[in-house]
């Protein structure tokens, strides 16, 4: 029995495995990007986005992670959410995301911190039930290279905005600020992508606002980090702007925190067959574009081995659906049934959208 992973710098004992799919929680490494976002960006409070993993302990060991007056907040978009955050935090420290509520989920007693929202309808919606909420507009980022092009859903146009605005003095709300979201995952200038949308979208509606708000207006820069983005390089030039400065980060928190162990459960002439698959932690095969690194090393019997020879095999989830599979994929020639695959930064958003598909789990316990 083998453990198959592109990481170095790795111990762990194969005995000390059983046959289900276990995750290795790291919680330094999630401590870690908070202290490193506190260094580079403190101007800029960063809201969790739960979704990504809303796992309690995650949520709870961010909330809890004070440096000096420096706290994370939450973000939320349903009222679940909202309930769970409300677990760790204040509704102060909670900013609600989604431009859209689902109206019977929402009782006279719901409260929100501030609201975003993208539409006329929605603030139409909050004025017949009478919710009265600071608001901030979410406007179109103008990115659409990312893996998740948020913008094909969300996202008012200046346009839109300026209507928002309007109707929103007459109904009696305040509009505090704006947000908009570069899009999720995928290789591009973050730098380029938030001036981009700052300096084309969100600041001509900023203008406007000041004619109806004399407060300091709040900029929400949304999320669409990866966790090894160079903030610093990316919203450096944000320090100076006029803005109550924050955002929705959730991947670049999440996604380090998390390794996943699969195992082999099969092989045979069409590929192998893994105990995890896209019904579970690994549905971002299809949902987020992931792929499967680069098997480099080996340990086994103790030892760390690298290795030479690899073969292009499918790999396939353990479910009876044939949608269940990895594609193809490059492993190593010798892997076979019992064999360990170490996953890393597996973190984001993946338990967040796992079924119990054919009544079998995914990743049951925890390192």
């Amino acid at each position: 029995m083998k453990i198959y992973t592109s990481l170095l710098g790795i111990n762990i004992a194969v005995n000390n495995l059983n046959t289900k799919t276990r995750w290795i929680y790291d919680k330094p490494a999630l401590l870690h990007q908070a202290n490193t976002w506190y260094t580079q960006i403190p101007w800029i409070k960063p809201y969790y986005a739960i979704k990504s993993n809303p796992l309690p302990y995650v949520i709870n060991d961010l909330v809890q992670h004070k440096m000096n007056n420096f706290q994370i907040g939450l973000d939320v978009a349903s009222v679940k959410e909202t309930n769970n955050a409300l677990m760790y935090t204040t509704i102060e420290n909670t900013i609600y995301t989604n431009p859209h509520i689902i109206p019977h989920e929402i009782n006279k007693d719901f409260q929100f911190n501030i609201k975003v929202i993208d539409s006329l309808c929605e603030l139409e919606l909050l004025h017949k039930n009478n919710i009265k909420c600071p608001i901030l507009i979410r406007m179109n980022s103008g990115v659409t290279i990312a893996n998740i092009n948020l913008n094909s859903k969300f996202g008012a146009t200046k346009k839109e905005a300026y209507e928002i605005i309007n109707l929103a003095y007459e109904y009696n709300y305040e509009i505090k600020g704006v947000s908009f979201h570069i899009g999720s995952g995928g290789t591009f200038s973050r730098k380029e992508a938030f001036k981009n949308a700052y300096y084309v979208n969100a600041l001509p509606v900023l203008n406007y606002i000041e004619l109806f708000n004399d407060d300091k207006l709040i900029l929400n820069i949304g999320g669409g980090f990866l966790y090894d983005t160079d903030l610093n390089d990316a919203l450096g030039w944000t320090k100076d702007l006029p803005y109550t400065m924050i955002a929705e980060p959730g991947r670049y928190f999440s996604e380090p925190s998390h390794d996943l162990l699969v195992q082999v459960i099969a092989k045979t002439p069409k590929g192998i067959f893994i105990d995890n698959g896209v019904y579970h932690e690994l549905n971002c095969y299809h949902r987020d574009h992931w792929t499967m690194p680069r098997l480099s090393h080996c340990i086994h019997n103790g030892k760390l081995q690298n290795i030479y020879t690899y073969k292009s095999q499918v790999v396939f989830g353990p479910t009876c659906d044939s949608y269940d599979t990895l594609g193809k994929q490059l492993l190593p020639d010798d892997i076979d049934v019992g064999d360990w695959i170490l996953l890393p930064n597996m973190g984001a958003y993946t338990n967040a959208g796992m079924v119990e598909f054919n009544g079998i789990r995914g990743a049951s316990s925890l390192f």
